[in-house]
């Protein structure tokens, strides 16, 4: 009886001997080298087996049939091979690189990245309140970057060649109407929103993407923080001010409130102004996050308030006197964004955005009130179709309401006008990685304006080629359009868009410790407004004129290259001219300068545990027209200096003392001369320096942190 069983076990043994596949191949890259250490396996099975050094495979199977076998590499797509396990034998297959690999090329162009998710970060984002000089302000620290104009009488950012206007400023990709507070002229405006509620922002200088419209010059995006550390308490005691803030954290929600009052009074007491001062600045904020997680998802809700007034009294060159004026400003702006991912290729962001403001200014018998209400709404998708081929794409809608009324008081002469318009944009955009050395990205956007009636098409182009493990070049081409502002709206609703074209070329270069980048540029501006002075009116407006731009933008950032030293050097060069507005000529407009250079350091001691930095601008002289002189803005004022200097003292683990003064050598700064209308017996018109407000500002804090670690400060926001 035993031999029969011993036979039937022998038999089933060569059975399933007979019964396996030997599965074997070879799997190599795109350049026919091998792959070392790849695995391969049959899906739903057991089998499988690793690449060798040569590339080659092999293992055995006992399935049979129709099956799918799969190779897997980090750093390259995922393949599939589908076939019956018969002829799968000596298999030739080529994995491809994925696009997706965390050194792949970056396909963007003239745009600093301040975040941890950049890849192509040239500042951190606590850089936006550690810089000396930006007393805390984001815009002040991103005019220390390349392509950026200092005009520090006005404070708005002005980008290559461009006024204020043409940089739009976004929160979580939804528009913000009025980000800059209101000021008098000599002193700058800020902006409006505290830098410590934001976790990071992208600020392009031009090429900018299709999901982003009415700009010619350049976008910034800023992004509120998705998830505090932790539940804290901080407070503030300034020099101009109080200040006070929150932060609760739950499980799926957190909450945080700041509040500020400023307040120039005592700080007038004791640092002179050229302001002849009846009520110095006045104002109150308050900001407010909310966020809620969902499911694969995040709701966020932001609002800013804003109330701040100003009493001075200014010297009029045709009165021969001052005159009274004073600013009333009233600003709130809500947004709500939510971001979720749909499915595992595709996320959406949607939300909508809310502000309103109002200006009150009164000079003597003179009473200007504007109102401007607007209404910004989006919804963009992101598919990820495969590893090489990523789709943006979606629709954003803007609603404003622009009122205006000026009269005189003592004769109730009245002139006032409202526009409303909408503007509705679609866009798609596509990046294809055709490696991950080499990608391009084809945008358009199309833009339909209620007044003009008219639906516009903007196409946009990059293309980015990485060199090596370390640098990469990037070149552009797009087209971008804007409406004119409002008051001329005013006298004609039919004005169209202005319109510029961008061409650039960028050369990036970074490792763990430095960044180097240069950029040539070309803007070619037309359709811009024009206009003649009327006695009473603007006449024969129009969209005559044009102009070009273009220059050469440096930044070199080093962190630790010298031992214990953080810096960064940016310098653009720039040539800008201009026929538009009332201009009789080409000419070089007052808020362009050729020459922008800065220089920012910083240094943490911890020996005397302090951090401290020191920043260094430097603009060439601005043009500016002197009708007593032939030619039109032939002029040009002294050159810029500032040196700023803060510093930082730990005092106790969450105590600190901050001490900040911008232009403490006190550089006797001007921006030029301004002139009166009628001239004197000898037809000399008369005249006087433009000069900031102040010389120097000086700030003095203390902060102090509350939390649950008794470890956190402010020093990082600092």
């Amino acid at each position: 009886m035993k031999l029969p069983l011993i036979f039937i076990q022998v038999l089933l043994f060569c059975s399933s001997l007979c019964s396996q596949t030997t599965i074997s191949g070879v799997v190599l890259d795109n350049k026919e080298m091998p792959i070392i250490g790849a695995n391969i396996f049959l899906a739903n099975t057991y089998d499988g087996s690793i690449t060798e050094a040569d590339g080659s495979f092999s293992f055995t199977t006992s399935v049979e049939g129709e099956q799918k076998m799969v190779i897997t590499y980090l750093g390259y797509e995922t393949k599939e091979v589908k076939g019956d396990v018969s002829t799968m034998s000596n298999l030739r297959i080529k994995l491809r690189e994925s696009a997706m690999a965390l050194d792949a090329v970056e396909i963007t162009a003239s745009t600093f990245k301040a975040g941890d998710n950049s890849k192509v970060a040239v500042l951190k984002p606590l850089d936006v309140v550690t810089t000396a000089g930006s007393m805390g302000d984001n815009i002040a620290a991103l005019q220390t970057l390349p392509g950026t104009t200092s005009n520090a009488e006005d404070g708005r950012l002005f980008v290559r060649g461009g006024d204020a206007r043409e940089t739009r400023i976004y929160i979580d990709g939804l528009k913000v109407f009025t980000p800059y507070s209101r000021s008098i002229g000599g002193t700058p405006q800020r902006g409006r929103y505290s830098p410590f509620l934001f976790k990071g922002l992208s600020f392009s200088t031009g090429g900018y993407s299709a999901a982003y419209g009415q700009a010619l010059s350049g976008i910034l995006d800023m992004n509120t923080t998705d998830n505090p550390a932790q539940t804290e308490t901080n407070l503030s005691l300034m020099s101009v001010g109080l200040g006070i803030g929150h932060t609760q954290k739950w499980d799926k929600n957190s909450l945080s409130l700041s509040a500020s009052y400023i307040d120039l009074t005592p700080y007038y007491w004791i640092v002179p102004t050229r302001l002849e001062v009846s009520s110095p600045f006045r104002g109150f904020s308050g900001e407010t996050v909310y966020r809620h997680k969902i499911n694969d998802g995040l709701i966020k809700w932001y609002v800013a308030g804003e109330y701040a007034r100003i009493r001075v009294a200014q010297y009029d060159l045709d009165l021969d006197r001052d005159q009274d004026v004073s600013i009333d400003n009233y600003n709130i702006y809500s947004n709500t964004s939510m971001t979720k991912l749909l499915t595992d290729k595709t996320s959406i962001q949607t939300g909508f955005s809310a502000g309103i403001n109002k200006d009150q200014l009164r000079l003597e018998d003179i009473e200007v009130d504007s109102e401007l209400s607007g209404l910004n709404a989006r919804l963009a998708f992101k598919t990820i179709v495969n590893d090489h081929f990523i789709i943006n794409y979606g629709t954003d809608f803007m609603f404003q309401e622009d009122v205006f009324e000026s009269k005189i008081l003592s004769s109730n002469n009245i002139f006032d006008g409202t526009v409303n318009r909408t503007i509705t944009g679609n866009f798609v955009e596509s990046d294809y990685f055709f490696n991950k050395n080499t990608a391009i990205k084809l945008g358009l956007r199309g833009e339909y304006a209620s007044l003009l009636k008219k639906y516009e098409l903007s196409p946009r182009i990059t293309l980015a080629q990485k060199l090596n493990d370390n640098s990469q070049v990037s070149a552009a081409w797009g087209m971008f359009t804007q409406e004119v502002d409002s008051e001329f709206l005013f006298y004609d609703e039919g004005v169209r868009n202005e319109r510029a074209q961008h061409f650039l070329m960028n050369y990036n270069f970074k490792t763990d410790q430095q960044i180097f980048r240069v950029e040539a540029y070309y803007k070619k501006y037309d359709r811009l407004l024009t206009y003649t002075d009327g006695q009473f009116v603007l006449e024969n407006i129009n969209n005559d004129g044009n102009g070009k731009a273009y220059g050469l933008d440096v930044f070199w950032r080093a962190d630790q290259k010298i031992k214990n030293l953080d810096f960064w050097i940016s310098y653009g060069w720039l040539v800008n001219e201009r026929k538009y507005l009332n201009y009789p000529e080409f000419a070089t407009p007052p808020f362009s300068t050729t020459h922008n250079l800065s220089v920012v350091t910083k240094r943490f001691f911890s020996k005397i545990k302090s951090q401290v930095s020191l920043t260094y601008q430097f603009s060439s002289g601005r043009p500016y027209e002197n009708p007593n002189t032939n030619g039109f803005l032939n002029e040009r004022s002294n050159e810029f200096n500032n040196l700023s200097f803060s510093w930082a003292y730990l005092i106790s683990q969450q105590k600190i003392l901050f001490v900040s003064a911008s232009n403490f050598p006190g550089f006797r700064n001007s921006y030029g001369s301004r002139y009166g209308s009628t001239p004197d017996v000898n037809g000399i018109f008369p005249s006087e320096l433009i000069r900031p407000n102040e010389d120097r500002f000086f700030f003095i804090g203390f902060f102090m942190t509350l939390s649950e670690d008794k470890m956190k400060n402010q020093l990082d926001n600092l």
